[in-house]
């Protein structure tokens, strides 16, 4: 019994410094076979003069590795959990993110040998006064309305990142905690995600939740200078989106009517969801009337809108390669990479169907037209 407490005891030190050296965290996250991290990381551990015994169980186990402080820039928090005070993070070191979403991102690297080794998690205090930056410009947004293709042009450059949708920061955000708690949580979490290490450190965009619009006054309130934008479009359009794929702000039992100030549905038909994104049209109109940093902008004006309104209103001058690379990503389906770029404007006006359009008379044509009004309108077709 002594030896395995003598052989834990030696592993958990050999987890602990291998958590604060980011350069080796670096090396071993190359490594995706089991046996060659294994191999990699028992070679570090002699290199160390420490004992390695026991490394590939604890492998098998993924157990977690509490921590008192935040790890080093190169790991990023996946997930915040308010009920158990706790904050998850796993190693990405310099890579970028280059998916659409930062789900995706995070599928890329969790399941790797070095992320199921050390699997840490931190108390949320360890969030508070963490040193990292502010964002250059929120994006807010109705769904279905172009975000994702603007986040991955914004996102081409290799000198910005853009954290599109990042749980941890819905998580903040839909936390039943104090106002002041979640304000220092959400500065914290972003300061955590945009840390410089590499990969995109020069300019950092959050693309929040459709749903972030209805909590505008917490993101004024964490970061009071960052410009914004909100993308909206042709509400039949984004119906039709809904009603082929439907979105999980669209589904009450995922994103709670309250959150949009709705009352349960009894079925979650059109006309509910046409409320949805009237909650968040009526939103923004009152943030724009309220702020003086607000741009609202046609989901037609894409993706010409962006060099023309958007990079000026963040304040960006870009230079020829990066105007460039932004030029590259509009051309690809921003939904499926693999895919070039087609319009579907036509598509789904033709596939209205009669409650779309009652829908859309009740609750959205006005408020459309406010926001077009608001806006000055489209600028620059897509087709």
């Amino acid at each position: 019994m002594q030896l395995q407490a003598d052989r834990a005891r030696d592993l958990d030190g050999l987890l602990t410094r291998l958590a604060d050296d980011a350069p080796a965290c670096a090396a071993l996250a190359d490594h995706f076979r089991d046996e060659d991290f294994t191999a990699a990381a028992e070679a570090v551990a002699a290199a160390w003069g420490l004992s390695s015994a026991g490394l590939g169980e604890r492998l098998a186990e993924r157990r977690l590795v509490h921590r008192q402080a935040a790890p080093l820039a190169g790991w990023l928090p996946i997930a915040i959990l308010p009920g158990e005070d706790a904050a998850d993070w796993a190693f990405f070191g310099a890579r970028r993110l280059d998916e659409s979403f930062f789900a995706d991102s995070i599928e890329a690297v969790r399941f790797s040998p070095l992320n199921r080794l050390l699997r840490l998690r931190t108390p949320l205090a360890a969030l508070d006064g963490l040193a990292g930056p502010a964002p250059d410009g929120l994006i807010f947004h109705m769904s279905r309305c172009g975000s994702t293709l603007l986040g991955r042009m914004l996102g081409a450059p290799a000198g910005a990142s853009v954290l599109s949708e990042a749980a941890p920061i819905d998580q903040v955000v839909r936390a039943g905690l104090p106002r002041a708690r979640k304000v220092a949580l959400l500065r914290g979490v972003t300061a955590a995600l945009g840390r410089a290490r590499g990969a995109g450190d020069e300019r950092l965009f959050l693309k929040l939740d459709c749903w972030h619009a209805l909590a505008f006054d917490l993101f004024r309130e964490a970061f009071p200078d960052a410009p914004w934008i909100h993308l909206y479009r042709a509400p039949e359009e984004v119906l039709v989106s809904h009603a082929r794929s439907i979105g999980m702000q669209m589904v009450p039992q995922v994103v709670a009517p309250g959150v949009f100030g709705l009352a349960e549905p009894l079925v979650p038909d059109a006309d509910y969801q046409a409320a949805v994104l009237a909650a968040i049209g009526e939103a923004m109109l009152a943030a724009l009337a309220a702020d003086g940093a607000g741009l609202l902008v046609n989901y037609e004006a894409l993706p010409g809108v962006v060099g023309e309104r958007v990079l000026p209103h963040f304040g960006w001058a870009p230079d020829a390669a990066e105007s460039e690379a932004m030029a590259a990503a509009a051309l690809i389906d921003a939904k499926a990479p693999g895919q070039a770029f087609r319009p579907d404007g036509a598509g789904k006006r033709a596939a209205v169907d009669p409650a779309i359009r009652a829908a859309c008379e009740a609750r959205l044509d006005g408020l459309h037209a406010r926001l077009e009004a608001a806006s000055g309108g489209p600028s620059t077709s897509s087709g």
